[in-house]
């Protein structure tokens, strides 16, 4: 059984775009300087807290001087936005999950994960609305429920079915952004979404929603640090040096956990305590280990098996794992 992942227009025109520039690009008699880039561009979210620190504590700047600008994205509207940034020649890093990766990866994308960054099976699950009769996965048949498209959440919610033997079809998929969806909840246009901390216990103190499950036996969720190969080509001690300085960042955040919260939940706007769940229910680990990268096969292989891609790629031909060993 076919349990089809929505796919985004991330690979259209704004490939052959990025592709024609590269080519240009490379006729260029002059060559740079390895390692000469004058700034570097990230893009994630402020919850991905040792990157965040990295940035709001100087930890960037401790590793790379005056002479690098650092640019910190911290709106991401998911990782198909990413992916389709880094396309653009946009961003040189970018944290997300390991579907958009993959997908940009299968059509043509030099994009390469240079190490994780966190793993989660309590952070995501599946949030039903107060009223909708739902108290599992079997419930789901011709309800409506959201999800983000192109995402880990994504790929949770079609695992959930194909264990427990749903057809997709019968179950009203809706593509939305995790942020949009309490609005959706609040109309009662919803009856469950697959999401994620803070969303979910946003959406549970604001509408009467209640979580059914996490991603417990059924996923392990992974998010990675991704980065332009060309870039790692053109600069590759900056990929190290990136690396040390979000990795000083993690210390840092062990003796320093309540401002690390309260400067997040600041920026974003969001309660403390939320912040406190999202961290606590993640385990951030900075590694390319034989494990790390079976699981990134893994989902490789998901999606080549749902049709999704049409090449079986081998996950470690785009791991990198030099600048995380130089890193430590």
């Amino acid at each position: 059984m076919k349990y089809k992942v929505k796919l985004t227009k991330i690979f259209g025109l704004v490939f052959l775009v990025f592709a024609a520039g590269m080519l240009m690009s490379c006729t260029k008699k002059d060559k740079q300087p390895l390692n000469s880039a004058k700034k570097i561009r990230y893009i994630g979210y402020v919850t991905y807290y040792p990157i965040f620190i990295a940035d709001r504590q100087g930890f960037f700047k401790e590793e790379f001087g005056d002479s690098v600008e650092f640019e910190f994205n911290h709106r991401m509207n998911g990782g198909a936005a990413a992916m389709e940034a880094m396309a653009g020649g946009e961003i040189d890093f970018a944290a997300l999950g390991d579907m958009p990766i993959v997908q940009a990866r299968a059509n043509g994308l030099d994009v390469r994960v240079i190490s994780s960054l966190f793993t989660s099976t309590t952070g995501y699950g599946l949030v039903a609305a107060k009223n909708s009769g739902i108290h599992s996965v079997q419930d789901l048949r011709g309800k409506k429920v959201a999800v983000m498209g192109a995402s880990v959440q994504n790929k949770l919610l079609l695992k959930y079915l194909e264990k427990e033997n749903i057809p997709a079809d019968s179950v009203d998929i809706l593509y939305m952004k995790s942020r949009d969806q309490l609005a959706a909840f609040v109309a009662n246009s919803l009856d469950a979404a697959v999401t994620a901390v803070p969303y979910t216990q946003n959406i549970i103190e604001k509408t009467g929603a209640y979580q059914v499950l996490d991603a417990t036996g059924y996923d392990t969720i992974h998010t990675y640090i991704a980065a332009n190969g060309k870039f790692l080509d053109e600069n590759p001690d900056f990929a190290t040096k990136f690396l040390r300085a979000v990795k000083k960042a993690n210390k840092w955040i062990e003796s320093h956990y309540s401002e690390t919260m309260e400067s997040a939940a600041a920026e974003e706007g969001n309660k403390v305590e939320y912040e406190d769940l999202y961290y606590k229910t993640r385990e951030f680990t900075f590694n390319l280990s034989d494990e790390t990268l079976d699981s990134l096969q893994d989902t490789v292989n998901y999606l080549y098996n749902q049709g999704t891609i049409s090449e079986k790629l081998d996950a470690r031909s785009f791991a990198d794992t030099r600048f995380i060993k130089a890193a430590e």
